[in-house]
């Protein structure tokens, strides 16, 4: 008869033994582990194509031209330095002949930019700013100005203009630029 309850106390230890604490410690502490585990695995995976595609770039970037890395700065510059762009531009109407003043840069929120109806939100990687400038000059010199600006590296975009009417042909400008830049 013993040798019939032997087997089954046997049984019923090894039964309590898994429900009482390889159950629970596998269930729970170990299953967080592995959980921890398989996430600090995904990061490397991220960190490993992260230094690959740097790697890549970095390659690819050393193939470039220097003088076209400098023509690409310029075009669209990962900041905006205003001092710099009001020289820029004072620099462009002197040589058109408009004399340039009151400098104002403005930044809307990105709620509150919005034009004919469209929302001009800027959540990709571009931003952008809106700087607004009167001008003193003649008509010859404005086009010349203006025609500057079309062909300089650095993207902007008129977005309004008021003339003020002049019997002399001297007119007075008044001129709103928005200027982009990366992020």
């Amino acid at each position: 008869m013993t040798s019939r309850i032997i087997p089954v106390v046997i049984i019923l230890i090894a039964l309590g033994l898994f429900f009482g604490y390889i159950n629970p410690v596998y269930t729970g502490r170990i299953a967080e582990l592995k959980s921890e585990i398989g996430s600090y695995d995904a990061a490397l995976a991220a960190a490993k194509r992260f230094t690959e595609k740097e790697s890549a770039l970095l390659i690819e970037r050393e193939s470039l031209n220097e003088g076209d890395l400098e023509r690409l700065q310029a075009f669209l510059p990962d900041g905006v330095n205003n001092v710099e762009l009001i020289l820029d531009l004072n620099a462009l109407a002197d040589r058109s002949g408009l004399q340039l003043s009151n400098f104002d840069v403005t930044r809307e929120s990105d709620s509150e930019r919005t034009r004919d109806g469209l929302s001009l939100t800027s959540e990709g990687p571009i931003d952008s700013l809106d700087l607004s400038v009167s001008a003193v000059g003649t008509y010859a010199s404005f086009k010349a100005f203006s025609q500057a600006l079309e062909w300089s590296l650095r993207p902007m975009d008129l977005i309004e203009v008021s003339i003020q009417d002049s019997v002399s042909g001297v007119y007075r400008y008044t001129m709103t630029y928005r200027i982009y830049w990366l992020r």
